[in-house]
C-alpha cells in the first residue's frame, strides 16, 4: 500500500499542480498531494532504514551437532580479515555429506561453551516482523516480514570435542599421516589416561570394574582431544 500512496499522491500532485489548473479548487488538491507524498515518502524512507511498523522476534532452534570429521571430534573455524571474527563449520548430523557454517555477517556472533552434556548447537535468530495488520498493509508487498536482524550461535562442546582453524585442521592431516606423530599421539594420549586413572582410583578404591572401563573411555577420549590441540600448536 506504502507505494500504491507514493505513486497515487505523486501522480495527483503532477495533475493538479500542472495539468488541471483551471480547475477549480486545483491548489487545495495539490497541496493535500504534496502533503500525502511527502508523509507516505517519509514513512516508506522510516521503514526502510528504521524497520518503522517492526517489531523483533526472536526464535530458537536446537539441534544436535556431530563432528566435521570421522577420525575425531572436531568443531572448525575459519578465521576472517584480522582474524577476531571466525566462521564456525560444523555438522548436526553424523550422516551429513556436507558441512554447514555460521551466518556471514557482523551480526553473526558465536559462542563456544564446554559441558558435560552431549554436544548440541543453539541457534537463536532474531528477525523482524510486521507489529501490526496495518503495517503488514502497508509494507507487506515489501516482502521483508521476517527479515534476519541477527543470528546467535551456541556451540556446547564437552571435554572430548577440539576447536581448530581450519589451518590446524589441514596441519593435523598432515602431521597424521606421519607415523612418529601418530606414536608421539598414541604417548601423549596413554599417559594422560594412566595419570587420569590413577587419581581417580586414589580417590575412590573401591571403583567396580565396569566404572573403570567406562573411565578408561571417557579419560581416552578427553586425552586425544588435548593431545590434538597440542600437536597443532
Amino acid at each position: 500500500m506504502i507505494i500504491l500512496l507514493v505513486i497515487l499522491s505523486a501522480v495527483c500532485f503532477y495533475l493538479f499542480g500542472a495539468v488541471y489548473v483551471e480547475k477549480k479548487g486545483h491548489t487545495f488538491w495539490s497541496i493535500i498531494s504534496l502533503i500525502v507524498l511527502i508523509l507516505s515518502v517519509t514513512v516508506f524512507a522510516l521503514h526502510d532504514v528504521n524497520h518503522l511498523g517492526m517489531k523483533v522476534k526472536t526464535r530458537t532452534e536446537t539441534m544436535s551437532l556431530a563432528s566435521t570429521s570421522n577420525k575425531a571430534n572436531l568443531l572448525l573455524y575459519k578465521q576472517l580479515g584480522t582474524g577476531s571474527e571466525k566462521i564456525y563449520i560444523y555438522k548436526t548430523d553424523i550422516h551429513q555429506t556436507k558441512a554447514k557454517h555460521t551466518w556471514i555477517d557482523s551480526q553473526a556472533k558465536s559462542k563456544v561453551v564446554t559441558t558435560k552434556s552431549q554436544p548440541k548447537l543453539v541457534i537463536k535468530k532474531h528477525q523482524y516482523v510486521y507489529d501490526s495488520a496495518l503495517s503488514k498493509a502497508m509494507f507487506g508487498i515489501l516482502g521483508d516480514n521476517n527479515e534476519t536482524k541477527s543470528i546467535d550461535y551456541r556451540f556446547e562442546i564437552n571435554p572430548t570435542w577440539s576447536v581448530l582453524s581450519t589451518n590446524q585442521a589441514a596441519k593435523l592431516q598432515t602431521a597424521l599421516k606421519q607415523p612418529a606423530t601418530q606414536m608421539k599421539l598414541k604417548q601423549m594420549v596413554a599417559s594422560q589416561v594412566k595419570t587420569g586413572l590413577m587419581q581417580a582410583m586414589k580417590k575412590n578404591p573401591q571403583m567396580s570394574t565396569a566404572d573403570q572401563g567406562k573411565l578408561q573411555i571417557q579419560l581416552t577420549n578427553e586425552a586425544k582431544a588435548r593431545a590434538i590441540e597440542q600437536l597443532v600448536k
